[in-house]
């Protein structure tokens, strides 16, 4: 007897934390490279709790400095995996707390939405790159992020994990303590033609790209990645004075924990049906006005169409940008630059692409 009513507590808990997560997204996620970690990938924070949510529940991520974990065919933590007979892969130099929705692919034309919320005590790891969204293609690697790039959220547009572009969405400083939220309008294609992003940042109008939107020719499709990937930790090690040589489960020193806050992680083929998720998840209470459809700031016709874009930062100030557009790509580069230059001594390109 108390077998059964074990069993059916067991049952009870999963259905109710599987209910929990329908208010914050549509879609099938699951814990990403997560064995041998101290902490969870993921957890569950609820309304009246004291910590940020939007509705009933949201999503928090903990990132555990050098708490990296591994799953049967990658690792965060340096050691070799066997994933093929007689095929080896290391990863290495990453933490994430993150899901993944692996098994849960798409292609072609959707509307994506998520929510975000920083505390007041985050802080950016920049050399180290820490992303929060990403659209991975299967076995090709990612085709946009969302990043902190040097104190900046930027959106990267890649061919299987090459950088094609890269646009500023919003300053981190802006974000934290509060909840941002971004609309995305995209279309996933080879074809120069027929691809497309339009990223909107709290109703706002922020970006767009015209052209191929994925790499590989063999993909299965695209999914969603969420949460806290850290990539490349010995660079901000280095920057700060500690032994890039991280070994798992160390004392953090001066690398710090980062936590942030997700919701409305939602996809959905047509503006239309997502309207209807959201509607549908918000029943008893005010819809974010970032996530009001209907009131998304018009896409602006940029002066600039048809010119290619160019993006300059300087390495030891990525956060000072220097913009230049011309009808020649390496003439826009030049001009950027130019720009950098004048002020700084070690500039590099960061994207040039052309405005559609």
């Amino acid at each position: 007897m108390k077998f059964f009513f074990l069993i059916f507590f067991i049952m009870l808990f999963s259905q109710a934390a599987n209910a929990n997560k329908k208010d914050i997204t549509n879609i099938n996620f699951k814990s990403s490279v997560a064995k041998g970690k101290i902490g969870k990938s993921y957890e569950i924070v609820k309304v009246g709790s004291g910590e940020p949510v939007i509705g009933k529940s949201a999503y928090k991520f903990v990132a555990i400095p050098f708490d990296c974990g591994r799953d049967d065919k990658h690792t965060d933590c340096g050691e070799v995996v066997l994933y093929k007979e007689n095929r080896y892969r290391s990863k290495g130099d990453r933490v994430r707390s993150e899901l993944s929705s692996h098994d849960n692919t798409f292609k072609g034309e959707r509307w994506l939405t998520l929510s975000i919320y920083l505390p007041e005590d985050y802080k950016t790891i920049s050399p180290t790159v820490t992303s929060f969204y990403q659209i991975y293609e299967k076995h090709g690697g990612p085709a946009f992020k969302i990043e902190d790039f040097y104190g900046i959220m930027v959106g990267s547009i890649m061919h299987s994990g090459k950088l094609i572009a890269k646009t500023k969405l919003l300053e981190i400083d802006n974000m934290k303590g509060k909840w941002t939220h971004i609309v995305m309008h995209n279309n996933y294609s080879k074809k120069k033609d027929k691809g497309f992003y339009n990223i909107w940042v709290n109703s706002k109008y922020k970006s767009s790209f015209n052209g191929q939107t994925y790499g590989s020719s063999t993909t299965k499709g695209l999914y969603v990645k969420a949460g806290i990937y850290q990539t490349y930790l010995s660079r901000y090690l280095k920057k700060i004075g500690m032994n890039p040589e991280w070994k798992k489960g160390q004392a953090a020193g001066d690398f710090p924990t980062q936590i942030i806050y997700m919701d409305n992680i939602f996809k959905s083929k047509s503006k239309e049906k997502l309207k209807k998720n959201i509607v549908k998840v918000y029943k008893d209470f005010d819809i974010p006005k970032g996530l009001d459809l209907d009131n998304l700031e018009p896409k602006v016709l940029n002066e600039n169409s048809g010119k290619f874009y160019a993006i300059v930062f300087s390495k030891s100030d990525p956060s000072a940008e220097f913009i230049a557009y011309d009808i020649s790509k390496s003439k826009a580069n030049i001009k950027a630059m130019k720009k950098c230059f004048e002020k700084y001594d070690d500039c590099t390109i960061g994207s040039s692409y052309k405005l559609n």
